[in-house]
């Protein structure tokens, strides 16, 4: 089976054709922001072409490094089943389904408590993701299961294009069953946020134990202003994000869009708030009228002309 199965050769792709262009996009390929069908087109076809040369030098090799930092197995490799898993939950969140990606199972140099990543180049047009050994024979480690660990990384493959990190996490922990996962998944939104979370806390405790063993007149109460106040300001942060969303989710909902969360998992963050500012059904449509790019088109054509295939919101509601 090839990467897109019985999708359409991206050498045939016409503007006119809604219904091939929205194959694509239910298959977890999407045209990006302001892409022309020509890029969009180049796009799928190196994609395809990066796809086709890993599974060849896997078959020659046996294995390959790649990105110059992790080196994958053929004998490794996630089996297709495996990968499909995670499509009912992305098709009843987003609307889209992915039956085949290349991902590997990974067990060595891993950390105590990962469970995977999806890893990508803005330089190449392949993407992996990569998940702990043992969920080859088992579906849970740790707080961890893998049909929700695939379905987050997959959220991810889905939006690179969009380059949109305000509400990145957000969209991947939806996924999740957890309320509070779901909740709090986008605080740590960015590399350094983690970064500016730990510091501050191991600095406390820094001065905390030199406070107890060497100086006890140091006083330790400055060191809890920074590590309570970079919680804080992730927290406040994650909150106005998700109000921005939710702002938007029951605009469209007001609108008559059947699927908003599905249409605000394609758009940018000043396209949600463009959206939540909109009064009334009559601005939506002048809205529309003026986004004309293929991203909007098949936004248009799969979830607010209410085709067949568009199911109800569903899980996709869920805060």
């Amino acid at each position: 089976m090839t990467e897109t199965g019985q999708l359409p050769d991206p050498d045939t792709l016409r503007a006119d054709d809604l219904a091939a262009l929205a194959a694509l996009d239910r298959a977890g390929r999407p045209a990006g922001p302001g892409e022309t069908l020509d890029a969009y087109r180049a796009r799928l076809k190196q994609r395809l072409d990066a796809v086709a040369e890993l599974d060849r030098e896997l078959a020659e090799r046996g294995e390959v490094e790649l990105f110059g930092e992790v080196t994958v197995a053929e004998k490794d490799r996630i089996p297709d089943a495996i990968i499909a898993e995670a499509m009912t939950v992305t098709d009843q969140l987003y609307g889209f389904a992915i039956e085949r990606f290349p991902g590997f199972f990974l067990s060595r140099d891993v950390g105590l408590l990962w469970g995977g990543c999806l890893i990508s180049d803005t330089d190449h047009p392949l993407a992996i993701f990569l998940i702990r050994g043992s969920f080859r024979n088992k579906e849970r480690f740790f707080i961890y299961n893998r049909r929700e660990l695939l379905a987050h990384e997959l959220c991810h493959s889905f939006r690179q294009e969009l380059h949109d990190v305000e509400l990145e996490e957000f969209f991947a922990y939806q996924t999740s069953p957890s309320r509070l996962r779901r909740y709090l998944g986008n605080c740590f939104i960015r590399q350094r946020d983690a970064f500016y979370f730990m510091v501050p806390a191991l600095l406390l405790l820094l001065a905390q134990l030199m406070q107890s063993f060497w100086l006890e007149r140091m006083p330790v109460w400055p060191f809890w202003l920074p590590a309570l106040g970079v919680p804080a300001w992730l927290l406040v942060r994650n909150e106005l994000s998700r109000r921005s969303y939710f702002r938007a989710w029951r605009k469209l909902a007001s609108f008559g869009v059947e699927r908003p969360a599905a249409v605000l998992f394609r758009l940018t963050a000043a396209e949600r708030e463009a959206i939540g500012r909109l009064a009334s059904e009559a601005e939506f449509q002048t809205y529309l009228a003026g986004k004309d790019e293929i991203r909007w088109r098949v936004i248009v054509y799969r979830f607010i002309e209410k085709r067949e295939e568009n199911e109800t919101c569903g899980s996709g509601c869920r805060a």
